[in-house]
C-alpha cells in the first residue's frame, strides 16, 4: 500500500482539493490523507472532500502543548514526522510521500518512485545552480537560513533508517520547531540539512529539475507547454510544481520572491491554470476561515515578542 498526505488548516482546503485531484489523476494507486491542524468547521462537508481527513489532535502526541507554544506555521510543520509515523503504523504503507498543500502534480510519479529502488529517503534542494546576486529574494543566503532542502516535499520508504530519521526529527520538531533563524531554528526544515550526513547510505538528494519546481528556482528553470504537458527547460516533463506564497486574489507568481509574470512570462500559463482550479475548489469560501486556535496564537505571539 502507498500513501500521500498533507497538513493544513481550514483556510487551505481549496489548495488541498487541487492537490488531491492531481494525485488522483497522476498517482491513482496512492491513497491520500489530510491531517487537519484545526477543528472541524460546521460549515464544511468534510465527507464530500473525497479523501480521508484526520484531526491532528488525534495523533499520539501532546498536541495542545504544541498549540500553546507554537504559531500556526510552526504547528503545521512540527507534526510532519508524527504524521509519517502514524501512517506507517496505521495504514501499513511501505512508501509515503508528503506534499505541501500548495503543490500540484502534472505528471505521473513513476520516475520519482524509481528512486526508492536504491534509497529510502528522498529530499529536494531549493536550487541546483548558483543564483546571480541581485536585489530582492531569493539569493543563496536565504537557504543558508531556511534550509538547503525544501520540505514542501519529502518521500520515505519503510526502512530502519527511515524510522531512525523520524524518531530523531520528531524529537527536534516537537521540542524546537520554532521559526527563530537567529538561533539556528527554522521549523521542521532546517534539521533536514543533516540527512545526507546522518543517513548517507539511504538518503537521495533529487537533482531532477522536474521535481519541486517553485518560485525560488526560477533562475534555472523555465516552462513550456508541448503536447499536453508542461516541460521544464524544454526537456523534462514537469512532475510537480510548488505554488508557494501564491495568493489567488493578487494572481502573481509570489508575494515573497522577485520573480513576476513580467520577468518570467513562461510561468503565466501554469498559474492561470492553478488559479482556475482553486476557484473551482471553492477557495473564496475557505480562505477566510479562522484558525480554531487563533486566540491562543495571538496571546503567545505577543508573549514571544516581549521575551525575544
Amino acid at each position: 500500500m502507498r500513501a500521500a498526505f498533507t497538513i493544513c488548516t481550514n483556510n487551505y482546503l481549496a489548495q488541498v482539493k487541487v492537490l488531491a485531484e492531481s494525485i488522483k489523476n497522476y498517482a491513482p494507486e496512492y491513497r491520500f490523507y489530510l491531517f487537519l491542524a484545526d477543528e472541524f468547521d460546521n460549515g464544511i462537508d468534510y465527507k464530500g472532500l473525497g479523501f480521508e481527513v484526520i484531526l491532528a489532535k488525534s495523533l499520539p502526541i501532546d498536541f495542545f502543548s504544541l498549540v500553546k507554544k507554537y504559531n500556526i506555521i510552526e504547528l503545521n510543520t512540527c507534526i510532519k514526522a508524527s504524521c509519517f509515523k502514524y501512517l506507517f503504523k496505521e495504514t501499513k504503507a511501505d512508501i509515503i510521500h508528503y506534499f505541501d498543500p500548495d503543490i500540484a502534480l502534472f505528471n505521473d510519479i513513476q520516475h520519482l518512485d524509481n528512486h526508492f529502488n536504491t534509497s529510502s529517503i528522498l529530499i529536494t534542494p531549493h536550487i541546483l545552480t548558483p543564483i546571480t546576486w541581485q536585489e530582492g529574494s531569493p539569493n543563496e543566503n536565504l537557504f543558508l537560513n531556511h534550509g538547503i532542502y525544501n520540505l514542501g516535499y519529502l518521500g520515505l520508504k519503510k526502512s530502519k533508517d527511515t524510522f531512525e530519521l523520524l524518531d530523531w526529527w520528531e524529537n527536534r520538531t516537537l521540542n524546537w520547531g520554532y521559526y527563530r533563524t537567529r538561533q539556528g531554528l527554522f521549523v521542521d526544515q532546517l534539521w533536514i540539512n543533516y540527512v545526507p550526513i546522518f543517513f548517507p547510505d539511504s538518503s537521495k538528494v533529487l537533482t531532477d529539475p522536474e521535481f519541486n519546481m517553485g518560485p525560488w528556482n526560477l533562475h534555472e528553470r523555465s516552462l513550456s507547454y508541448t503536447e499536453g504537458k508542461f516541460m521544464v527547460n524544454n526537456k523534462y516533463p514537469l512532475t510537480f510544481y510548488h505554488f508557494s506564497s501564491y495568493k489567488f486574489s493578487q494572481h502573481e507568481i509570489s508575494s515573497n520572491y522577485r520573480y513576476t509574470f513580467a520577468t518570467n512570462p513562461d510561468m503565466r500559463q501554469i498559474y492561470d491554470l492553478y488559479r482556475d482550479k482553486m476557484l473551482a475548489a471553492g477557495v473564496e469560501n475557505f480562505v477566510g476561515k479562522k484558525w480554531a486556535y487563533q486566540r491562543k496564537e495571538n496571546f503567545f505571539s505577543k508573549l514571544f515578542k516581549k521575551k525575544y
